[in-house]
């Protein structure tokens, strides 16, 4: 049975996803132990999946384990962006130089060609051992290796290059740390070798530290033997598969279910939690707990951020790519505001300082230029209305998953097809190919793709019911369109 740690803002969630497909949850914290009835196991984890940056979460840990939570969660959470790095972290390979060039060397180790930052002492067709050092997620891209290689087991990694013993951020108990490091002294003691002590090893018996140092030594002496007697480059050991999915707001809803099976949980929570708002949600969902009302107690709190939105003035704009990462557009100031439905509804102005050329338009951007940005709770589209002197130059209109809005924040993920509007022109899909593309690489899910294409036609048959011609009445902007949730 796969074992996996889980940590982060979705680990309730993510926890009883795991659970429900046969997945052996170790090393849960407290709540997560009492919330799921699973007690507690401290062995090593197969995999840990945690929060990362840009909105995702990270899965990384032995290749086969760790890929099949990756698999399970892009099926099961269905709205997402996904990438894996083609090569595993932390694999070592014998390499060959193929090339030097100012302070780097390119090594051929079979599979593909990596840079090597230390080429001290190494000529062209030397032979070198090398591990790779970080996640590589781009076809083409030169791989980075290191010379300081690690050979991973549950409890420590022995490395090669770099004679320190280092300890995890999670192991802080000093005597423990003094506990270990006389056990990695008494090893590893002229062997020139250096040791680093994962964090599963806080809970591990000594004994079960000693004998997997031993049982890596071996292998080191082992590998380093094969790759003396090895002439051409190849792979020497298995490394980590690292993957990160996206989760977008769609997703997060799915999260939200699986985390309501357990326990009270109020709509739109992991958004919410994601956007900051972790201590109220603790305060309310803690109330419906205790048993008061969850609908009336997150209604309240819905309310008091609603309103928050509405007195505020000033927005930062991010905007999740799947190609291109996160990327914070030029702020927007709030012109009107409304609720349709029950939906915040926000008119911002964005006031440009710049040159250069709008997307997709191919018009010529000045400063003082402005944007009328129309951004509507649940819609699945956000609608770029730029003028010139009043005068209305063309609309970009961005299909992607509803945004997530609090007060100061807009933020979506966006679904690379885009509809352009042009005065006195028919409207333009534009990107269906990258979209196609990245669909192809199962970078943008099966769910994502179709929905894309959905609302791009939606917006094609009827540009009128998105686009703000009149830059002197915003408040007209806010017609209620057909692209909601």
């Amino acid at each position: 049975m796969t074992k996996v740690r889980v940590r982060g803002i979705y680990a309730t969630a993510l926890s009883h996803l795991f659970l429900k497909h046969g997945y052996r949850i170790v090393q849960p914290s407290e709540v997560i132990a009492n919330r799921l009835n699973i007690g507690f196991d401290n062995s090593p984890p197969d995999a840990t999946v945690k929060d990362a940056e840009d909105d995702s979460v990270l899965i990384i840990g032995k290749p086969s384990e760790a890929r099949s939570i990756f698999d399970l969660l892009s099926g099961s959470l269905k709205f997402v962006f996904r990438k894996a790095s083609r090569i595993e972290v932390n694999s070592i390979y014998l390499g060959r130089v193929e090339k030097t060039v100012p302070g780097a060397c390119v090594v051929d180790v079979g599979d593909f060609k990596g840079v090597l930052r230390d080429c001290k002492g190494l000529s062209v067709n030397d032979k070198v051992i090398v591990g790779v050092s970080k996640p590589s997620w781009s076809e083409g891209e030169l791989v980075e290796l290191t010379r300081e290689f690690k050979m991973l087991g549950d409890f420590v990694s022995l490395i090669h290059g770099n004679p320190r013993i280092v300890f995890s951020e999670y192991i802080r108990d000093r005597v423990l740390k003094n506990k270990l490091s006389a056990i990695a002294l008494s090893k590893l003691i002229g062997s020139g070798l250096g040791v680093k002590f994962r964090s599963s090893a806080r809970f591990a018996d000594p004994r079960d530290v000693e004998a997997e140092i031993d049982a890596l030594l071996e292998e080191y002496k082992r590998l380093m033997e094969t790759a003396k007697s090895v002439g051409n480059p190849c792979r020497l050991r298995t490394g980590e598969f690292i993957g990160l999915i996206s989760v977008t707001s769609i997703a997060k809803k799915i999260l939200d279910h699986e985390r309501r099976a357990v326990t009270p949980t109020v709509p739109g929570h992991h958004e919410l939690k994601n956007l900051g708002f972790g201590d109220e949600l603790d305060l309310v969902e803690n109330l419906a707990g205790k048993g008061c009302s969850l609908s009336l107690v997150g209604g309240s709190l819905r309310e008091w951020i609603i309103r928050k939105i509405s007195e505020t003035k000033r927005f930062r704009i991010l905007h999740y790519s799947p190609v291109k990462g996160v990327r914070e557009l030029t702020p927007g100031f709030l012109e009107h505001y409304k609720l349709v439905q029950g939906r915040a509804c926000l008119v911002l102005e964005r006031v440009f300082t710049s040159e250069g050329v709008y997307d997709g338009l191919g018009i010529e951007k000045l400063p003082g230029d402005r944007d009328l940005l129309i951004i509507k709770e649940g819609s699945y589209v956000i609608s770029h209305n730029y003028f010139r002197n009043g005068n209305w130059l063309g609309s970009y209109i961005n299909i992607n998953t509803p945004p997530e809005l609090a007060p100061g924040i807009v933020k979506y993920h966006d679904l690379v097809v885009d509809v352009v509007v042009k005065p006195g022109e028919n409207p333009v899909v534009i990107d269906l190919e990258q979209l196609s593309f990245l669909k192809t690489r199962e970078v943008v899910s099966e769910h994502l793709y179709v929905l894309a294409e959905r609302v791009a036609d939606m917006v094609i048959k009827n540009p009128e019911a998105y686009v703000c011609e009149n830059y002197r009445e915003p408040e007209k902007c806010l017609a209620t369109d057909s692209s909601n949730t």
